[in-house]
């Protein structure tokens, strides 16, 4: 009986030709392409078993690496499930940081170097409590808020401290050094000049070596070059390697990987390109890419057969991820059967969009595994509202309860406290640059001096101020008092409109290089919030109960049907029913992959594609894209992604019908034409009739261009490109 047979009467798990294939290669380089849904843990596992009960392999001569200490729990587990009872051998699952750590240590330890881990979790507390003095804790926190304190003269915020934490990580990931770390893109400023500094922090402050959790990866690479002996032992017990999810690995890890594989290079990276979505940390799809180039004998094969999902998510999914060119081409196909196809839902508004999931989501079975998938966390936080107000439990995967820490909500909080007593010094000196009544640090010392019984206008105007800042500090006075009665949501854009608190923020984001689009979405959102709430201390309380709610998700993993999760946390999940949310542009894609692919980097905008296709192959038997044209009085266009998925699916109820004029068949082969997948929000283009013009809107089936001459004109995109009107501007 052959090892398939066996398998199968022992497990119940019949493999196809190529996961057969996948298993019975085990001597030199072999890259499995997997396609979403196709068995890659379970093939993986069966050619981990085929090792060690055919070719009687020693599990611990046997390098099997995972992504995550999840990922590798379930790998182990899987393990266990098919072959405890066949087996007593084990074969440890190990992340690529807990080996490099093992190698680290052995190094230092060989060379007699003291080292320090300044990296992990860090108590809330002792963070608000920081430290005096030139005493920094060791702890990559405080490492950088100093150091940052010190290159630009101001306190860093927590999302400063966010974006440098990544921009570290990448360039360490990346293994960039010298000028090559001035040309990332970084939302903090001099993040190059304190990335050094760090560097060399770590090195001088004490006799012992700092180091991050990066640093394990760098350490080790260097590690295994400079000590041939080292190498040389590892290359030599691990006969077999096999990583899982390696379109996550960074250059680094591919690079360790490359050099334990040698000399014999029995190798098998199970990846799939189409779900390289950490490029934001590091990973790197070239080296997959460049994978035969690397390995000149390697053998290349495709898992495309589709487990999960149904007949139409397959194939929409499969024609959408041609958008992208630089991949491997794959044709991904399912033999399950039809279900329903996927749904596209445009609606007027935003909120229009929460109520239609929230009603969705009560009429749902509860045998359902029903997730709401999203590109970035600050959507969760009025979903959550929304939820929590209809009485449906969920469980929301990655927690951020940072939204509720943010100086902004911060901010507009102590704005409300201002309005029932104003004669909190305290209060408006945390504010007060930040609203337009030009009040300077003199005169909060000043406030300062004084008893603290009277209000702080009132104080103010009784000194001698100059005619303009009068009048704004008596504007300001009968605001505040106006807004201890008006509605919450109301009251928050007095603050943002009346009080100039968002040209305030807009000048933060033009000194300092904030986020601006992260700092207004959350200006928006505690609109969302405050909405229909009937006093500002309600505001408040509820602030607190979501934050509560929030943090407490995670206790709803096994006991609720609903799942809340970015796109970036799904991969490797699957549901019943998946709804995908705030799919505009400027979201998905976001602004920032939109900029780049106007300047021909194209990287960016192909990550977006790729994880927009994560989420679409989530779902098993029931996908919908959700869009909206208004998101408060701003006007939105739907994402071009859900714009190519309308045109794939051929939409019949959603076209116009459209008498055509007869006129010569152009032809569509000329590069200069614009094409479907080269519209873009901002592209400069040649219109046929009307000259040179900038596409400013683009969604269903319109796009809106403005010309120089004759201003905005809304044109039927698929006339345009099907009669090649529209041409390239280069």
């Amino acid at each position: 009986m052959d090892f398939f047979t066996r398998m199968e009467e022992a497990t119940g798990v019949r493999l196809n030709e190529v996961q057969q294939q996948a298993v019975l290669h085990t001597d030199g380089p072999l890259l499995l392409l997997a396609s979403p849904g196709s068995g890659k843990t379970t093939t993986l596992n069966m050619k981990i078993g085929y090792l060690l009960l055919e070719k009687k392999v020693r599990p611990d001569r046997i390098m099997a690496i995972t992504f995550s200490k999840q990922s590798a729990q379930d790998m182990s587990e899987r393990f266990d499930e098919f072959f405890s009872d066949l087996t007593s051998d084990k074969v440890h699952f190990s992340t690529i940081h807990s080996f490099a750590f093992k190698v680290v240590r052995e190094a230092l330890r060989k060379e007699g170097q003291d080292f320090q881990l300044i990296e992990g979790q860090i108590n809330e507390d002792e963070w608000k409590k920081g430290f005096q003095g030139e005493h920094v804790p060791l702890h990559k926190k405080f490492i950088l808020k100093k150091l940052f304190e010190d290159e630009n003269g101001t306190q860093i915020s927590d999302d400063e401290m966010d974006e440098l934490m990544t921009y570290i990580s990448y360039v360490k990931n990346r293994m960039l050094s010298g000028k090559e770390l001035y040309k990332v893109k970084a939302n903090v400023k001099n993040a190059a000049s304190i990335y050094e500094s760090y560097e060399r922090f770590k090195k001088e402050y004490t006799s012992s070596l700092l180091l991050d959790f990066d640093d394990m990866l760098t350490y080790c690479h260097q590690s295994l070059l400079d000590d041939p002996q080292i190498l040389s032992r590892y290359q030599q017990q691990f006969e077999y390697i096999l990583t899982d999810e390696s379109q996550d690995n960074s250059v680094v890890q591919h690079e360790i990987v490359e050099l334990l594989a040698k000399p014999q290079n029995n190798l098998c990276v199970v990846a799939d390109d189409d779900q390289s979505i950490f490029m934001w940390r590091g990973s790197d799809v070239t080296k997959l890419l460049q994978f035969e180039k690397t390995y000149p004998y390697a053998t290349v094969l495709t898992m495309s057969q589709n487990y999960r999902s149904s007949v139409e998510i397959v194939e929409v999914s499969n024609q959408f991820i041609k958008r992208n060119q630089n991949r491997f081409h794959k044709e991904m196909f399912t033999e399950n059967p039809s279900a329903n196809p996927i749904a596209i839902k445009a609606m007027r508004s935003y909120e229009d969009q929460l109520k239609y999931v929230t009603e969705q989501v009560k009429q749902s079975g509860p045998e359902e595994e029903v997730a709401v998938l999203y590109r970035n966390n600050a959507s969760a936080v009025p979903l959550a509202d929304k939820l929590s107000k209809a009485g449906i439990d969920f469980y929301m995967k990655d927690i951020d309860a940072k939204f509720f820490k943010h100086w902004i909500v911060e901010d507009i909080l102590n704005f409300m406290r201002l309005t029932y007593n104003d004669r909190r010094v305290d209060i408006l000196e945390r504010i007060h640059t930040k609203f337009n009544a030009y009040i300077t640090k003199r005169q909060i010392a000043f406030l300062r001096s004084r008893s603290g019984q009277e209000s702080v206008f009132d104080l103010l105007l009784e000194t001698e101020l100059p005619s303009y800042q009068k009048k704004n500090v008596t504007q300001a006075k009968k605001l505040f008092a106006e807004m201890n009665k008006m509605e919450p949501a109301r009251a928050i854009r007095a603050i943002r409109d009346r009080l100039g608190y968002d040209k305030a923020i807009q000048k933060m984001v033009e000194k300092f290089g904030f986020n601006g689009e992260h700092l207004f979405t959350i200006l928006n959102t505690l609109e969302e919030i405050a909405e229909g709430l009937g006093s500002l201390k309600g505001f408040a309380d509820r602030l607190k109960e979501l934050e509560q709610l929030v943090q407490t998700s995670k206790y709803n993993k096994h006991s609720c049907s609903l799942t809340l999760t970015t796109f970036h946390s799904a991969k490797g999940l699957e549901y019943d029913k998946v709804y995908m949310i705030d799919l505009i542009n400027g979201v998905v894609p976001s602004k920032d992959d939109m900029d780049s692919y106007r300047k021909k980097e194209y990287g960016p905008m192909e990550e977006a594609v790729r994880l927009f296709y994560v989420g679409m192959t989530r779902a098993r038997t029931h996908l919908e894209l959700l869009t909206y044209g208004y998101k408060g009085d701003e006007r939105v266009s739907e994402s071009q992604f859900v714009t190519n998925v309308r045109r794939i699916a051929k939409f019949p109820d959603e076209k116009r019908a459209v008498t055509r004029r007869k006129r010569p068949a152009p032809d569509l082969s000329d590069e200069s034409l614009l094409g479907w997948d080269e519209i873009e929000v901002g592209r400069e283009v040649e219109h046929q009739k009307f000259g040179v013009g900038v596409i400013k809107e683009y969604g269903g089936d319109a796009i809106t261009i403005q010309f120089k001459e004759v201003g905005y004109k809304e044109f039927n995109a698929e006339i345009c490109i099907d009669n090649g009107i529209l041409r390239k501007k280069e």
